[in-house]
């Protein structure tokens, strides 16, 4: 068998051809995982990045709620001494109708301390009950009996 040197040199161009694919191929993967290690830095960057702005973020939401709770306390202590106001509008009130219907000084000063010392009294139950309220007894009961702490 004789080898044509068309044939010959087709081989040899297809090899040079193959070799140029493979070359070519290998620098694009290159090119690839460079790419990829850039965008991943990136992306590491980025995170930073977010990073830092959700500090700034939660920073500023913090010194927000700091000023919004001092607001409100201010504004709940003016609503308490307008409601202690009040009280003291209706307890005059009270004490001037009965000092009217009877012209006793004395009974409608009676009637203003007792409507007083009543308030007071449901204030107190209610403080009372309300503190019942604080704490966590269900869940230290549930966990004494979890752990079954109170075998006895």
């Amino acid at each position: 068998m004789m080898n044509n040197p068309q044939t010959t040199a087709t081989k040899d161009g297809d090899a040079q051809n193959q070799t140029a694919q493979d070359a070519s191929q290998k620098e694009d993967w290159q090119d690839h995982i460079a790419k990829l290690l850039a965008y991943s830095e990136q992306i590491k960057d980025d995170y930073k990045t977010q990073g830092k702005l959700t500090k700034q973020l939660a920073k500023a939401e913090w010194h927000l709620s700091l000023r919004s709770l001092a607001l409100i306390t201010i504004l709940l202590g003016c609503f308490a001494s307008g409601l202690i106001l009040l009280w003291i509008v209706l307890l005059g009130a009270i004490g001037f109708g009965v000092y009217e219907l009877f012209a006793s000084v004395w009974l409608s000063i009676a009637t203003a301390t007792l409507l007083q010392v009543i308030g007071l009294i449901w204030l107190w139950k209610s403080a009372i009950y309300l503190s019942n309220k604080i704490g966590f007894s269900k869940t230290l009961r549930s966990l004494k009996q979890l752990f079954n702490l109170n075998s006895g």
